[in-house]
Protein backbone atom coordinates (compact mmCIF):
# COMPACT_ATOMS: atom_id res chain seq x y z
CA UNK A 1 0.00 0.00 0.00
CA UNK A 2 1.42 3.23 -0.95
CA UNK A 3 1.54 5.66 2.37
CA UNK A 4 0.47 9.28 1.35
CA UNK A 5 3.09 12.03 2.30
CA UNK A 6 0.71 13.39 4.93
CA UNK A 7 0.60 9.51 6.32
CA UNK A 8 3.95 9.34 6.17
CA UNK A 9 4.75 12.79 7.96
CA UNK A 10 2.52 11.81 10.42
CA UNK A 11 3.74 8.54 11.11
CA UNK A 12 6.85 10.24 11.75
CA UNK A 13 5.41 12.62 13.81
CA UNK A 14 3.99 9.78 15.65
CA UNK A 15 7.04 7.69 16.27
CA UNK A 16 9.15 10.86 17.66
CA UNK A 17 6.72 12.27 19.44
CA UNK A 18 6.09 8.63 21.34
CA UNK A 19 10.06 8.87 22.16
CA UNK A 20 10.23 12.21 23.20
CA UNK A 21 7.56 11.65 25.57
CA UNK A 22 8.59 9.10 27.03
CA UNK A 23 12.17 10.69 27.05
CA UNK A 24 10.21 13.14 28.86
CA UNK A 25 7.60 11.43 31.34
CA UNK A 26 11.62 9.66 32.87
CA UNK A 27 13.54 13.08 33.09
CA UNK A 28 9.83 14.25 34.93
CA UNK A 29 9.69 11.08 37.09
CA UNK A 30 13.07 10.86 37.91
CA UNK A 31 13.33 14.54 39.16
CA UNK A 32 10.13 13.80 41.13
CA UNK A 33 11.78 11.15 42.79
CA UNK A 34 14.87 12.87 43.59
CA UNK A 35 12.87 16.03 44.82
CA UNK A 36 10.79 13.99 46.70
CA UNK A 37 13.67 12.33 48.64
CA UNK A 38 15.63 15.77 49.14
CA UNK A 39 12.05 17.85 50.52
CA UNK A 40 11.36 14.77 52.64
CA UNK A 41 15.20 14.55 54.27
CA UNK A 42 15.08 19.12 54.35
CA UNK A 43 11.82 18.60 56.11
CA UNK A 44 13.71 16.40 59.06
CA UNK A 45 16.81 17.60 58.94
CA UNK A 46 16.23 21.20 59.50
CA UNK A 47 13.88 20.79 62.76
CA UNK A 48 16.20 17.85 64.07
CA UNK A 49 19.16 20.40 63.91
CA UNK A 50 17.13 23.16 65.74
CA UNK A 51 15.99 20.54 68.37
CA UNK A 52 19.63 19.80 69.20
CA UNK A 53 19.94 23.50 69.18
CA UNK A 54 17.62 23.96 71.32
CA UNK A 55 18.69 21.10 73.44
CA UNK A 56 22.45 22.16 73.96
CA UNK A 57 21.15 25.83 74.45
CA UNK A 58 19.41 24.32 77.60
CA UNK A 59 22.14 22.45 79.04
CA UNK A 60 24.51 25.17 78.67
CA UNK A 61 22.73 27.72 80.44
CA UNK A 62 21.84 25.48 83.20
CA UNK A 63 25.87 24.66 83.46
CA UNK A 64 26.31 28.76 83.44
CA UNK A 65 23.79 28.33 86.41
CA UNK A 66 25.82 25.39 88.05
CA UNK A 67 29.21 26.67 88.29
CA UNK A 68 27.73 29.57 90.87
CA UNK A 69 29.29 28.98 94.06
CA UNK A 70 27.50 31.19 96.10
CA UNK A 71 24.47 30.02 97.97
CA UNK A 72 22.67 33.68 97.65
CA UNK A 73 23.03 33.68 93.96
CA UNK A 74 22.63 30.22 93.52
CA UNK A 75 19.51 30.23 95.18
CA UNK A 76 18.33 33.48 92.89
CA UNK A 77 19.55 32.04 90.12
CA UNK A 78 17.87 29.15 90.18
CA UNK A 79 14.93 30.28 91.19
CA UNK A 80 14.89 33.21 87.89
CA UNK A 81 16.19 29.71 85.71
CA UNK A 82 12.61 28.54 87.07
CA UNK A 83 10.58 31.66 86.51
CA UNK A 84 11.70 31.70 82.63
CA UNK A 85 11.09 28.32 82.28
CA UNK A 86 15.20 27.54 81.64
CA UNK A 87 15.49 24.31 83.63
CA UNK A 88 16.14 21.38 81.39
CA UNK A 89 13.61 19.24 82.89
CA UNK A 90 12.47 17.88 79.88
CA UNK A 91 15.52 16.59 77.91
CA UNK A 92 14.15 12.94 77.58
CA UNK A 93 11.29 14.74 76.10
CA UNK A 94 12.96 16.55 73.69
CA UNK A 95 15.77 13.73 73.16
CA UNK A 96 12.52 11.83 72.36
CA UNK A 97 11.06 14.30 69.94
CA UNK A 98 14.69 14.43 68.09
CA UNK A 99 14.94 10.94 67.69
CA UNK A 100 11.57 10.70 66.08
CA UNK A 101 12.97 13.47 63.64
CA UNK A 102 16.07 11.52 63.12
CA UNK A 103 14.20 8.31 62.16
CA UNK A 104 13.94 7.89 58.06
CA UNK A 105 13.18 4.36 58.04
CA UNK A 106 9.04 5.29 57.94
CA UNK A 107 9.85 7.52 54.76
CA UNK A 108 8.91 5.98 51.72
CA UNK A 109 9.99 8.68 49.64
CA UNK A 110 13.56 8.08 51.12
CA UNK A 111 15.79 5.06 49.96
CA UNK A 112 17.20 2.68 52.05
CA UNK A 113 21.02 3.25 51.25
CA UNK A 114 19.78 7.14 52.44
CA UNK A 115 18.04 6.45 55.54
CA UNK A 116 20.86 4.20 57.17
CA UNK A 117 23.48 6.99 57.59
CA UNK A 118 20.87 8.33 59.69
CA UNK A 119 19.88 5.10 61.81
CA UNK A 120 23.26 5.71 63.94
CA UNK A 121 22.16 8.92 65.36
CA UNK A 122 18.63 7.40 65.32
CA UNK A 123 20.04 4.67 68.04
CA UNK A 124 22.32 7.05 69.24
CA UNK A 125 19.80 9.82 70.03
CA UNK A 126 17.80 7.12 71.52
CA UNK A 127 20.50 6.21 74.33
CA UNK A 128 20.77 9.58 75.27
CA UNK A 129 17.37 9.82 75.73
CA UNK A 130 17.46 7.70 78.92
CA UNK A 131 20.70 9.67 80.25
CA UNK A 132 18.76 12.95 79.48
CA UNK A 133 15.64 11.80 81.72
CA UNK A 134 17.96 10.91 84.51
CA UNK A 135 19.76 14.33 84.32
CA UNK A 136 16.44 16.43 84.57
CA UNK A 137 15.05 14.25 87.20
CA UNK A 138 18.71 15.14 89.16
CA UNK A 139 18.54 18.83 88.53
CA UNK A 140 15.07 19.27 89.40
CA UNK A 141 15.98 17.81 92.56
CA UNK A 142 18.72 19.64 92.69
CA UNK A 143 16.78 22.84 91.98
CA UNK A 144 14.59 21.02 95.15
CA UNK A 145 17.13 21.03 97.38
CA UNK A 146 18.56 24.30 96.96
CA UNK A 147 15.64 26.23 97.11
CA UNK A 148 14.56 23.98 99.95
CA UNK A 149 17.30 24.40 102.11
CA UNK A 150 18.60 28.36 103.53
CA UNK A 151 21.62 28.99 103.08
CA UNK A 152 23.76 29.41 106.63
CA UNK A 153 26.84 31.29 105.17
CA UNK A 154 29.04 31.94 102.33
CA UNK A 155 29.59 28.46 101.24
CA UNK A 156 27.64 25.75 99.82
CA UNK A 157 26.70 22.82 101.89
CA UNK A 158 28.38 19.70 101.03
CA UNK A 159 25.82 17.64 99.50
CA UNK A 160 24.69 20.35 97.38
CA UNK A 161 28.37 21.35 96.54
CA UNK A 162 28.88 17.54 95.17
CA UNK A 163 25.49 17.37 93.74
CA UNK A 164 26.41 20.65 91.73
CA UNK A 165 29.75 18.94 90.79
CA UNK A 166 28.04 15.51 89.63
CA UNK A 167 25.35 17.86 87.34
CA UNK A 168 27.88 20.31 86.30
CA UNK A 169 30.04 17.49 84.98
CA UNK A 170 27.06 15.24 83.69
CA UNK A 171 26.02 18.73 81.89
CA UNK A 172 29.10 19.22 80.13
CA UNK A 173 29.54 15.55 78.80
CA UNK A 174 25.81 15.70 77.57
CA UNK A 175 26.95 19.07 75.61
CA UNK A 176 30.00 17.41 74.02
CA UNK A 177 28.11 14.78 73.21
CA UNK A 178 25.35 16.71 71.49
CA UNK A 179 28.23 18.64 69.76
CA UNK A 180 28.99 15.00 68.04
CA UNK A 181 25.31 14.05 67.36
CA UNK A 182 25.27 17.77 65.62
CA UNK A 183 28.74 16.88 63.95
CA UNK A 184 27.59 13.39 62.86
CA UNK A 185 24.27 14.71 61.36
CA UNK A 186 26.02 17.30 59.14
CA UNK A 187 28.20 14.17 57.84
CA UNK A 188 24.99 11.98 57.32
CA UNK A 189 23.91 15.22 55.57
CA UNK A 190 26.93 15.99 53.63
CA UNK A 191 26.81 11.99 52.46
CA UNK A 192 22.64 12.48 51.80
CA UNK A 193 23.31 15.18 49.64
CA UNK A 194 26.36 13.48 47.55
CA UNK A 195 24.16 10.38 47.11
CA UNK A 196 21.46 12.93 45.65
CA UNK A 197 24.30 14.15 43.69
CA UNK A 198 25.12 11.24 42.07
CA UNK A 199 21.82 9.73 41.83
CA UNK A 200 21.20 13.44 40.01
CA UNK A 201 24.58 12.73 37.93
CA UNK A 202 23.11 9.30 36.85
CA UNK A 203 19.59 10.62 35.91
CA UNK A 204 21.24 13.27 33.82
CA UNK A 205 23.26 10.59 32.38
CA UNK A 206 20.43 8.15 31.58
CA UNK A 207 18.23 11.35 30.46
CA UNK A 208 21.28 12.21 27.90
CA UNK A 209 21.41 8.48 26.42
CA UNK A 210 17.49 8.48 26.26
CA UNK A 211 18.01 11.80 24.37
CA UNK A 212 20.39 10.36 22.03
CA UNK A 213 18.46 7.36 21.70
CA UNK A 214 15.42 9.51 20.60
CA UNK A 215 17.29 11.87 18.36
CA UNK A 216 18.83 8.47 16.72
CA UNK A 217 15.16 7.76 16.39
CA UNK A 218 14.39 10.88 14.53
CA UNK A 219 17.17 10.44 12.11
CA UNK A 220 16.28 7.43 11.03
CA UNK A 221 13.16 8.91 10.21
CA UNK A 222 13.91 12.03 8.69
CA UNK A 223 16.24 9.34 6.39
CA UNK A 224 13.47 7.70 5.05
CA UNK A 225 11.70 10.74 4.36
CA UNK A 226 14.30 12.78 3.21
CA UNK A 227 14.07 12.74 -0.86
CA UNK A 228 10.34 13.75 -0.25
CA UNK A 229 11.19 16.87 2.35
CA UNK A 230 14.52 17.84 0.74
CA UNK A 231 13.71 21.36 0.84
CA UNK A 232 13.29 21.38 5.02
CA UNK A 233 16.74 20.22 5.20
CA UNK A 234 18.04 23.81 6.65
CA UNK A 235 14.34 23.78 9.08
CA UNK A 236 15.97 20.42 10.14
CA UNK A 237 18.96 21.89 11.09
CA UNK A 238 17.44 24.74 12.66
CA UNK A 239 15.77 22.97 14.90
CA UNK A 240 18.37 21.00 15.71
CA UNK A 241 20.04 24.16 16.59
CA UNK A 242 17.29 25.09 18.95
CA UNK A 243 17.81 22.06 20.87
CA UNK A 244 20.91 22.61 21.17
CA UNK A 245 20.27 26.40 22.36
CA UNK A 246 21.03 28.42 19.76
CA UNK A 247 18.18 30.37 18.73
CA UNK A 248 19.73 32.33 15.65
CA UNK A 249 16.66 32.90 13.14
CA UNK A 250 16.83 31.21 9.42
CA UNK A 251 17.92 33.38 6.33
CA UNK A 252 15.14 34.49 4.11
CA UNK A 253 14.27 31.32 2.48
CA UNK A 254 15.96 30.62 -1.02
CA UNK A 255 14.94 30.25 -4.86
CA UNK A 256 15.20 26.37 -3.69
CA UNK A 257 12.88 26.68 -0.99
CA UNK A 258 10.89 29.13 -2.40
CA UNK A 259 7.48 27.94 -1.78
CA UNK A 260 4.72 29.51 -0.48
CA UNK A 261 4.08 27.30 2.79
CA UNK A 262 8.23 26.54 3.07
CA UNK A 263 8.73 30.56 3.19
CA UNK A 264 5.64 30.88 5.75
CA UNK A 265 7.04 27.91 7.61
CA UNK A 266 10.39 29.73 7.73
CA UNK A 267 8.67 33.30 9.01
CA UNK A 268 6.80 30.65 11.74
CA UNK A 269 9.96 29.26 12.43
CA UNK A 270 12.00 32.35 13.17
CA UNK A 271 9.10 33.61 15.21
CA UNK A 272 9.36 30.54 17.31
CA UNK A 273 13.09 31.14 17.80
CA UNK A 274 12.71 34.67 18.86
CA UNK A 275 9.90 33.48 21.44
CA UNK A 276 12.21 30.88 22.95
CA UNK A 277 15.18 33.21 23.11
CA UNK A 278 13.12 35.55 24.59
CA UNK A 279 11.36 32.89 27.26
CA UNK A 280 15.17 31.07 28.09
CA UNK A 281 16.25 34.50 29.23
CA UNK A 282 13.28 35.07 31.28
CA UNK A 283 13.47 31.54 32.89
CA UNK A 284 17.47 32.49 33.40
CA UNK A 285 16.20 35.89 35.03
CA UNK A 286 13.97 34.13 36.74
CA UNK A 287 15.86 31.15 37.82
CA UNK A 288 18.75 33.81 39.54
CA UNK A 289 16.06 36.04 41.39
CA UNK A 290 14.66 32.88 42.78
CA UNK A 291 17.46 31.35 44.06
CA UNK A 292 18.50 34.68 45.66
CA UNK A 293 15.01 35.25 47.18
CA UNK A 294 15.11 31.74 48.75
CA UNK A 295 18.44 32.17 49.74
CA UNK A 296 17.92 35.82 51.57
CA UNK A 297 14.36 34.47 52.69
CA UNK A 298 16.30 31.23 54.57
CA UNK A 299 18.87 33.33 56.05
CA UNK A 300 16.41 35.66 57.46
CA UNK A 301 14.70 33.18 59.18
CA UNK A 302 17.74 31.15 60.80
CA UNK A 303 19.19 34.86 61.37
CA UNK A 304 15.65 35.10 63.76
CA UNK A 305 15.41 31.99 65.18
CA UNK A 306 19.54 31.90 66.09
CA UNK A 307 18.73 35.89 67.48
CA UNK A 308 15.54 35.14 69.66
CA UNK A 309 17.71 32.21 71.44
CA UNK A 310 20.49 34.33 71.82
CA UNK A 311 18.07 37.12 73.77
CA UNK A 312 17.07 35.05 76.47
CA UNK A 313 20.85 33.70 77.01
CA UNK A 314 22.21 37.82 76.93
CA UNK A 315 19.49 39.35 79.57
CA UNK A 316 20.27 36.30 82.05
CA UNK A 317 23.93 37.13 81.59
CA UNK A 318 23.37 40.63 82.25
CA UNK A 319 20.67 40.06 85.42
CA UNK A 320 23.20 37.46 86.50
CA UNK A 321 25.85 40.54 86.60
CA UNK A 322 23.62 42.97 88.54
CA UNK A 323 22.66 40.59 90.85
CA UNK A 324 26.19 39.41 91.28
CA UNK A 325 27.22 43.67 91.95
CA UNK A 326 24.73 43.41 94.36
CA UNK A 327 25.73 40.59 95.89
CA UNK A 328 29.17 42.40 96.57
CA UNK A 329 27.53 45.22 97.81
CA UNK A 330 25.56 43.30 100.46
CA UNK A 331 28.49 41.60 101.80
CA UNK A 332 30.64 44.62 101.85
CA UNK A 333 32.77 44.65 98.95
CA UNK A 334 32.69 47.96 97.16
CA UNK A 335 32.02 47.09 92.88
CA UNK A 336 33.62 50.53 92.46
CA UNK A 337 37.16 48.75 93.39
CA UNK A 338 39.58 49.08 90.56
CA UNK A 339 39.59 45.34 90.58
CA UNK A 340 36.51 44.65 90.28
CA UNK A 341 34.61 47.71 88.37
CA UNK A 342 36.50 47.06 85.46
CA UNK A 343 35.67 43.04 85.03
CA UNK A 344 31.98 43.96 85.52
CA UNK A 345 31.89 46.89 83.50
CA UNK A 346 33.52 44.61 80.63
CA UNK A 347 30.97 42.19 81.00
CA UNK A 348 28.34 44.48 80.63
CA UNK A 349 29.32 46.23 77.48
CA UNK A 350 30.25 43.11 75.94
CA UNK A 351 26.61 41.89 76.75
CA UNK A 352 24.93 45.24 75.11
CA UNK A 353 27.05 45.00 72.16
CA UNK A 354 26.28 41.71 71.65
CA UNK A 355 22.79 43.28 71.95
CA UNK A 356 22.83 45.36 69.40
CA UNK A 357 24.09 42.69 66.78
CA UNK A 358 20.97 40.81 67.70
CA UNK A 359 19.03 43.35 67.71
CA UNK A 360 21.00 44.31 64.08
CA UNK A 361 20.03 40.80 62.71
CA UNK A 362 16.35 40.92 63.57
CA UNK A 363 16.19 44.31 61.35
CA UNK A 364 17.91 42.21 58.30
CA UNK A 365 15.58 39.76 58.79
CA UNK A 366 12.52 41.70 59.31
CA UNK A 367 12.56 44.39 57.01
CA UNK A 368 9.39 45.62 56.01
CA UNK A 369 8.35 46.46 52.46
CA UNK A 370 8.43 50.06 51.67
CA UNK A 371 6.10 52.71 52.22
CA UNK A 372 6.56 54.96 49.26
CA UNK A 373 5.67 58.87 49.08
CA UNK A 374 6.90 61.46 46.75
CA UNK A 375 10.29 62.78 48.47
CA UNK A 376 13.38 65.09 47.42
CA UNK A 377 16.31 62.64 47.38
CA UNK A 378 18.47 65.50 47.47
CA UNK A 379 17.13 66.75 50.45
CA UNK A 380 17.37 63.25 52.30
CA UNK A 381 21.02 62.99 51.60
CA UNK A 382 21.76 66.61 52.84
CA UNK A 383 19.65 66.19 55.64
CA UNK A 384 21.26 63.04 56.72
CA UNK A 385 25.16 64.41 56.02
CA UNK A 386 24.21 67.56 58.37
CA UNK A 387 22.96 65.23 61.10
CA UNK A 388 25.86 63.20 61.01
CA UNK A 389 28.60 65.99 59.78
CA UNK A 390 29.84 65.95 63.48
CA UNK A 391 30.47 62.48 63.99
CA UNK A 392 32.47 61.73 61.22
CA UNK A 393 34.64 64.91 61.65
CA UNK A 394 35.49 63.16 64.59
CA UNK A 395 37.38 60.55 62.76
CA UNK A 396 39.28 63.42 60.18
CA UNK A 397 36.97 63.12 57.37
CA UNK A 398 34.67 65.50 55.90
CA UNK A 399 31.75 64.25 53.41
CA UNK A 400 31.26 66.65 50.55
CA UNK A 401 27.67 66.90 48.86
CA UNK A 402 27.52 67.43 44.88
CA UNK A 403 23.69 67.82 43.85
CA UNK A 404 23.40 68.76 39.95
CA UNK A 405 20.37 69.90 38.27
CA UNK A 406 18.18 71.02 40.71
CA UNK A 407 15.90 69.00 42.70
CA UNK A 408 15.37 65.20 42.45
CA UNK A 409 11.91 64.05 43.64
CA UNK A 410 12.01 60.28 43.93
CA UNK A 411 9.07 57.79 44.86
CA UNK A 412 11.20 56.57 47.90
CA UNK A 413 10.45 55.22 51.31
CA UNK A 414 12.32 57.90 53.48
CA UNK A 415 12.94 56.06 56.56
CA UNK A 416 14.65 53.07 54.63
CA UNK A 417 16.30 54.96 51.92
CA UNK A 418 18.21 57.16 54.95
CA UNK A 419 18.92 53.90 55.99
CA UNK A 420 20.60 52.77 53.11
CA UNK A 421 22.80 56.00 52.46
CA UNK A 422 23.33 55.85 55.89
CA UNK A 423 25.23 52.51 55.31
CA UNK A 424 27.16 53.63 52.28
CA UNK A 425 28.55 56.71 53.47
CA UNK A 426 29.79 55.48 56.76
CA UNK A 427 31.45 52.81 54.83
CA UNK A 428 33.51 55.16 53.01
CA UNK A 429 34.53 57.22 55.86
CA UNK A 430 35.68 54.13 57.77
CA UNK A 431 37.31 53.33 54.54
CA UNK A 432 39.02 56.37 54.88
CA UNK A 433 42.36 57.93 56.36
CA UNK A 434 42.12 61.07 58.51
CA UNK A 435 42.19 63.98 56.16
CA UNK A 436 40.37 62.68 53.02
CA UNK A 437 37.19 63.30 52.00
CA UNK A 438 34.55 61.82 50.92
CA UNK A 439 32.24 62.61 48.03
CA UNK A 440 28.40 62.31 47.57
CA UNK A 441 26.74 62.92 44.20
CA UNK A 442 23.27 63.51 43.63
CA UNK A 443 22.36 64.10 39.79
CA UNK A 444 20.02 63.74 37.53
CA UNK A 445 21.09 60.57 34.41
CA UNK A 446 18.70 59.69 31.18
CA UNK A 447 15.76 59.80 33.00
CA UNK A 448 16.81 58.20 36.43
CA UNK A 449 17.73 59.91 39.73
CA UNK A 450 21.71 58.81 40.36
CA UNK A 451 23.54 58.65 43.71
CA UNK A 452 27.44 58.04 43.83
CA UNK A 453 29.39 57.45 47.38
CA UNK A 454 32.85 58.04 46.44
CA UNK A 455 35.90 57.40 49.07
CA UNK A 456 39.78 57.56 48.56
CA UNK A 457 40.05 54.41 50.67
CA UNK A 458 42.57 51.25 50.44
CA UNK A 459 39.92 49.77 47.98
CA UNK A 460 38.47 46.40 48.04
CA UNK A 461 40.41 43.08 47.14
CA UNK A 462 38.92 41.78 43.93
CA UNK A 463 38.14 38.18 45.89
CA UNK A 464 36.82 40.49 48.42
CA UNK A 465 34.19 42.38 45.98
CA UNK A 466 32.65 39.26 44.67
CA UNK A 467 31.50 38.29 47.98
CA UNK A 468 30.52 41.95 49.11
CA UNK A 469 26.46 41.52 49.02
CA UNK A 470 27.10 38.21 50.75
CA UNK A 471 25.17 38.48 54.20
CA UNK A 472 27.68 37.69 56.90
CA UNK A 473 30.79 38.45 54.93
CA UNK A 474 32.48 41.63 56.20
CA UNK A 475 35.98 42.86 55.54
CA UNK A 476 36.01 44.86 58.84
CA UNK A 477 36.89 42.91 61.96
CA UNK A 478 33.88 44.23 64.02
CA UNK A 479 31.47 43.85 61.31
CA UNK A 480 28.14 41.76 61.13
CA UNK A 481 28.59 41.93 56.96
CA UNK A 482 24.75 42.62 57.29
CA UNK A 483 25.08 46.65 56.05
CA UNK A 484 25.31 46.08 52.43
CA UNK A 485 22.95 43.23 51.70
CA UNK A 486 20.53 45.47 53.35
CA UNK A 487 21.11 48.78 51.42
CA UNK A 488 21.14 46.07 48.71
CA UNK A 489 17.61 44.66 49.29
CA UNK A 490 16.20 48.38 50.38
CA UNK A 491 17.62 49.78 47.21
CA UNK A 492 16.00 46.55 44.42
CA UNK A 493 13.06 47.26 46.51
CA UNK A 494 12.65 50.33 45.61
CA UNK A 495 13.35 49.39 41.89
CA UNK A 496 17.25 50.16 41.55
CA UNK A 497 20.73 48.86 41.47
CA UNK A 498 23.58 48.93 43.63
CA UNK A 499 26.91 48.54 41.99
CA UNK A 500 30.34 49.06 43.11
CA UNK A 501 33.68 49.80 41.53
CA UNK A 502 37.03 49.61 43.56
CA UNK A 503 40.09 49.59 42.79
CA UNK A 504 43.20 48.20 45.86
CA UNK A 505 44.76 51.76 47.00
CA UNK A 506 42.77 54.11 44.85
CA UNK A 507 39.26 53.81 46.82
CA UNK A 508 36.05 52.74 46.19
CA UNK A 509 32.62 54.46 44.40
CA UNK A 510 29.20 52.93 45.04
CA UNK A 511 26.55 54.31 43.22
CA UNK A 512 22.47 53.11 42.60
CA UNK A 513 19.60 54.90 40.18
CA UNK A 514 15.98 55.15 41.32
CA UNK A 515 12.95 56.28 38.90
CA UNK A 516 11.91 59.50 39.13
CA UNK A 517 8.97 60.43 39.87
CA UNK A 518 6.58 61.14 36.58
CA UNK A 519 5.21 65.18 36.17
CA UNK A 520 1.80 64.97 36.70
Amino acid sequence: MRLSLATKVFIAFAGVTIVFSAVVMFGVERTQTLYGQLRAINHRIVPLGLQLSDVQNDLRSFHVVLNERDPAVLRRSLQLTRLLNALPDNLDEELGEAALLADFSELEEVPAAQSEAFATIHRDLRALQARGGEFSGAASAFTAQVLRERPQGSELSESISETQTELSAEARALDNRLTQLRAELRVATDEALARADDTERSSVYALGALSLAALAVALLVLILIVWTLRPLTTLTQAARRIGEGDYRPLPSPSTRMGQDEVALLTEEFNAMAHSLAERDARLRSQHAALLKSERLATIGRMTSLITHELRNPLSSINLNVEMLAEALQERGIDTSDQEISPLLETVIEEVDRLRDITEEYLIYARLPSPKTQAEHLDDIVQGLIDFHQWEWSQHGVEVLLAIDDGPVEVDVDANQMRQALLNLIKNAVEASARGDEVVVRVARNEGRARVEVHDRGEGIAPEALERLFEPFFSTKSQGTGLGLPMTQQIIEEHGGELRVESEVGRGTRFCFELPLMRSR
